[in-house]
């Protein structure tokens, strides 16, 4: 038996006998149905009250289908419409479909035909509001101050991606594998006004030249042997968001020239074609290593790295922001303890020392990685002790003491005042997510309401 859907839909016709017979069909679902017996009392309804679909007669006397459906996408845009008509000509259905209609009906039509299609324009009502949940989250999520790092390495990496994100330079993220430079791209996008575009995230390593040509600029058809269809590549698919390349530097050197060109240009060469095609995109790059010495080995086209130079951001590997490692620690540890009933309770000095002393080549996705790993491991409510690490922690890439700087398992003052502001800015996050709602926002942190609202006391927050 398949479930009611909870829908409040709009009737809009001036025959008497297609309103009774719809809202007797729809009631009958469980659904919440509302009439007008013209266009003008549909409009008005659209501007006072909102549905999630709308049903209109084409041609009715005085306001007709086409004034309503245009009225509601400007409202209301969210909501599904569909059009009826006893005119049943393609040109009406045209318009309607080009106006932003969901679909069309043709009078008569039998219930069966009509339930399948208001539930069908539904569920894209469902879609497009989750799609726009998902993208506020994901712009809450892609925030600056979602980056953790008090040190001087990680303020400057951070300066410059707030200086950059909502301009259309090119930007070029050089960091070694694990610093997030596909975080970072995201942040940038998410915090750009492309954001309301896709982010469409391109890896360039390990891919054959002919195969990353194809997926970056498509092709026309008949450009290979089984190339039936055109297909359009990431950078059009793009259009008005942002291509995130990944590793460029491993990229060939024709590939460098295309990509090249459409900076210059603003248009892309699909593969087998002649004709060139305009598109609106913002690069973003990243790389494990300077350009500079590619372009001077005849490598990296010195124009492309030029071009990408204004916006170039370092990020730096963990070894060189290891006054950062203690918040990261609190952090990530905070987060692997959702829904423990008791959960770890920290870090040892011991643990925290030999942490220090770590070089963490695989820079923070380790360090995520390690906390991730210990979190269901360890036994419940206690505290991470240093024979809880790995050997090649306790044992391997160990950094060099620097004379005079022995390294402290301490967490000084800053860094302390640091994960205090970390605990309340997560606490202001999840109020956002609920809507203010103190229990659905600690459901969200895996808290209690008590220890949210001490979060929002300390805070200074207005009750």
């Amino acid at each position: 038996m398949q479930a009611a859907l909870s829908m409040r839909i709009l009737i809009i016709d001036d025959e008497l006998e297609i309103l009774s017979f719809l809202r007797n069909l729809f009631r009958i679902e469980g659904w919440e149905v509302h009439e007008a017996s013209s266009g003008e009392e549909g409009i008005e309804k659209i501007e006072r009250e909102r549905y999630d679909v709308i049903l209109t007669d084409l041609r009715m006397q005085g306001a007709g289908g086409i004034e309503v459906l245009q009225t509601a996408k400007k409202i209301q845009s969210e909501a599904e419409v569909v059009v009826m008509t006893g005119y049943s000509t393609i040109d009406s259905a045209i318009e309607a479909m080009r106006g932003g209609a969901f679909h069309f009906l043709a009078k008569p039509f039998r219930a069966e035909e009509v339930l399948h299609l208001v539930r069908k324009a539904y569920s894209q009502r469902q879609l497009k509001r989750e799609n726009l949940f998902l993208k506020a989250e994901a712009r809450g999520h892609y925030q600056i101050h979602a980056v953790i790092g008090t040190s001087a390495a990680s303020q400057k990496a951070i300066s410059r991606v707030q200086r950059l994100a909502d301009t259309e330079t090119p930007v070029w993220l050089e960091g070694e594998k694990g610093t997030g430079r596909g975080f970072y791209a995201r942040i940038i996008h998410y915090q750009s006004s492309r954001s309301r575009g896709l982010f469409v995230p391109v890896a360039c390593a390990g891919i054959p030249e002919e195969l990353l040509d194809r997926d970056l600029f498509g092709h026309a058809a008949g450009a290979y042997q089984r190339a039936t269809l055109p297909r359009p590549g990431k950078i059009e698919l793009a259009n008005g968001g942002t291509v995130y390349l990944a590793d460029i530097d491993k990229a060939e050197k024709q590939i460098h020239e295309k990509i090249l060109k459409f900076l210059e240009s603003k248009t892309i060469l699909q593969v087998g074609s002649s004709q060139e095609t305009e598109v609106d995109v913002r690069l973003v790059v990243s790389s494990d290593s300077g350009l500079d010495h590619l372009a001077a080995r005849g490598k990296f086209p010195p124009d492309l790295l030029e071009m990408l130079r204004p916006g170039h951001i370092h990020l730096p590997p963990l070894r060189e922001r290891s006054e950062d490692i203690p918040l990261m620690l609190h952090h990530h540890l905070f987060e692997a303890n959702r829904g423990r009933k008791k959960p770890l309770k920290g870090f040892s000095e011991a643990a925290v020392k030999a942490l220090l002393s770590y070089t963490w080549p695989g820079n923070v996705k380790e360090l995520v990685d390690l906390v991730k790993s210990i979190s269901t491991r360890k036994k419940q409510g206690t505290v991470v002790d240093a024979a809880d690490l790995p050997s090649e922690i306790l044992h391997g890439h160990r950094r060099k003491a620097v004379p005079g700087k022995p390294v402290s398992a301490k967490i000084p003052p800053d860094v302390r005042d640091a994960v205090v502001a970390l605990d309340r800015q997560m606490a202001r996050q999840a109020l956002a997510l609920a809507y203010g709602d103190k229990e659905g926002a600690a459901a969200l942190l895996q808290i209690d309401v008590a220890a949210l609202e001490k979060l929002v006391k300390e805070n200074g927050d207005a009750e």
